[in-house]
């Protein structure tokens, strides 16, 4: 849309009409910038950064020797 045509149209409402269509524009605008930022964010990370960082023992699943008395 035309920037003349717009501003003919704007001009045709009350002013708190005007101060909504404002305010809306604004919430459009970072409502764009919320979701570019998010996508930035999200490229970043990438699987496996802590590969090697962690290991399990061996007997990781069976019961120690203190608890069996309560099994």
């Amino acid at each position: 849309m035309p920037y003349a045509v717009f501003e003919k149209k704007i001009n045709l409402l009350s002013q708190a009409q005007q101060q909504s269509v404002f305010d809306y524009i604004n919430f459009l605008l970072f409502q764009n910038n919320a979701s570019k930022a998010k996508k930035k964010s999200e490229n970043k990370r990438s699987p496996g950064g802590l590969t090697g960082k962690f290991w399990m023992a061996d007997d990781f699943d069976e019961t120690p020797d203190c608890f069996k008395d309560y099994m």
